[in-house]
């Protein structure tokens, strides 16, 4: 071949120039050598890696996860879900014009009287979960899950349905025990709440938010935590201060729904009855709180045996030990409940006991705070002796105290009862008796006798005769109403369709209401 110059260029110059093109064309097109092609094409490329053994931390790991799995597979078989529809009564027009009256005038229109209205029962339904403690179909829950229940359905995890009726509840406890018609029915284990530790691992089983058979898991969090619900969310309803809350508390998420559900140890059994939620929105935030299932069994063979709670008292009012007082008293750490009242001709006041003094003890239970000593002695009987261990004049003392019987509440399951065999005019209120933990909650009725009124359903009888929540009813007609059973009495002697005059104290007002009893 001829150059520019006139020369010819060797072949062999084509030659290497060509191989050097052709280099650097196949490394751009990241084409690989032959000897890495080979080896990638190897089979001994493509054999598997043999795994290596476990370490003994992540074995343990395995086996944890197993317990859980096993632990589910046996209880969640007894966990249950309870639909629970209570009937309102509500009074309406047959007026097409009283809607909007009623919405934007905050009265029926004109010529709208009772006896142009008619009345229709509206169904309001809730879920909650509960567990079954006997073959024959025995279930613990909660009393807030079923305690204002008209009817209740239980399903079963296995889709199995039956209809449940009310055995008894505690309000005091918000414990309860309903049963189903069944035989050879799964049922959980009850274990010793007495035993558990904090950190230890926990399962909270029940059908949050509509989601049946839901477990989560998460640990004990804290023991012994008080945190009012009880009196919150019932002051209305008269539980009043005397409430038993002993919670366990874990961060096991529970939620809307679980409420009743078990939480369960490692052992598969169950330590406590899913109650609560600490939350600002009424969904999980990190704990909740469960009743000891030692506190349950006790309520729940009560309620099963005499369809009420039998309760022991001491008779005394306790406050927590503060820095400044275990200083004073000489105590080397915080602990202990003092005495800051102590109820006259009480047990307590018999046995010796007085103000200021420090419970150390009870028994053999250390007392490092005020709801030690009284769950403690909310799983007595009446009659049973305590040996109480107090502090005085920087002295420990041991003194014997003999339980009394505190007010059970039985009067108010017999007139609960009764209530549905009788055809009492349905007024849309709800009354109470004036009980002198209401009366310490409403001082206006401190010398007065009669029924308080504590909840009024909207479109009722009572409300369209303006009686409001925290009435007292203290006179029908010429009737003088003392108690529930008065109130009941002075109904029955009333026609369907009357007009009764009821006589109210309402705070420091004496007022009146006519209420038209439904026909």
């Amino acid at each position: 071949m001829k150059m520019k110059n006139g020369k010819w260029m060797p072949v062999t110059g084509f030659i290497l120039i060509g191989v050097a093109i052709g280099i650097i064309f196949a490394s751009n097109m990241n084409w690989p050598p032959k000897s890495i092609a080979a080896k990638l094409e190897s089979p001994a490329s493509s054999a598997v890696i043999p795994a290596s053994e476990p370490s003994d931390a992540v074995l343990q790991l395995q086996n944890t996860s197993r317990a859980f799995v096993e632990i589910t597979k046996e209880v969640m078989p007894a966990v249950v879900t309870i639909t629970a529809t209570k009937y309102v009564t509500r009074s309406t027009s047959s007026s097409p014009f009283s809607p909007f009256f009623e919405e934007w005038f905050g009265r029926r229109p004109p010529g709208d009287r009772n006896d142009n209205r008619k009345e229709e029962k509206i169904p309001q339904g809730g879920m909650g979960s509960g567990f079954i403690i006997s073959e024959d179909g025995y279930i613990l829950t909660n009393n807030h899950v079923v305690g204002e229940a008209d009817e209740l359905l239980v399903e079963l995890p296995d889709k199995r349905q039956f209809e449940a009726k009310i055995v008894g509840t505690d309000p005091l406890t918000d414990v309860a025990v309903i049963k189903i018609d069944g035989d050879n029915l799964p049922v959980a284990r009850l274990g010793n709440s007495e035993s558990i530790e904090i950190g230890e691992w926990v399962l909270a089983m029940g059908n949050p938010l509509g989601l049946s058979s839901t477990v989560t898991a998460g640990i004990v969090s804290a023991l012994n935590r008080n945190i009012h619900i009880i009196e919150d969310k019932e002051a209305s309803r008269s539980r009043g201060s005397y409430a038993l809350e002993n919670f366990i508390q874990t961060d096991a998420a529970i939620n809307r729904g679980n409420s009743g559900g078990p939480l369960v140890d490692l052992s598969g059994q169950v330590i406590g009855i899913n109650t609560a939620i600490a939350s600002g929105t009424g969904f999980y935030a990190g704990y909740g709180f469960a009743i000891p299932m030692n506190l349950a069994k006790k309520v729940m063979n009560d309620l099963i045996t005499q369809g009420f709670v039998t309760r022991a008292y001491l008779g005394i009012g306790m406050l927590e030990v503060s820095e400044n007082e275990a200083e004073y008293y000489g105590l080397n750490n915080v602990r202990g409940a003092r005495i800051d009242q102590v109820i006259e001709d009480g047990p307590a006041e018999k046995a010796g006991l007085k103000k200021l003094d420090i419970i150390l003890k009870v028994d053999s239970k250390e007392i490092t705070e005020p709801s030690d000593v009284q769950s403690y002695i909310a799983m007595k009987t009446p009659g049973d002796e305590v040996s109480i261990t107090v502090l005085r004049d920087k002295k420990e003392k041991v003194i014997k105290a003999k339980l009394g019987k505190r007010d059970t509440g039985k009067q108010d399951v017999q007139v609960a009862e009764s209530d549905k065999d009788d055809a009492l005019p349905d007024l849309g209120i709800e009354v109470k008796n004036l009980t002198g933990e209401i009366r310490s909650q409403l001082d206006s009725y401190e010398n007065d006798e009669g029924v308080v009124v504590m909840n009024v359903d909207r479109y009722s009888a009572g409300a369209d005769a303006r009686i409001v929540r925290g009435d007292l009813v203290t006179q029908i007609e010429d009737i003088p109403i003392r108690n529930v059973s008065d109130y009941r009495k002075a109904l029955r002697s009333f026609k369907n369709g009357d007009v009764v005059l009821f006589h109210l104290k309402r705070r420091d007002t004496d007022t009146a209401a006519f209420v038209k009893l439904p026909k």
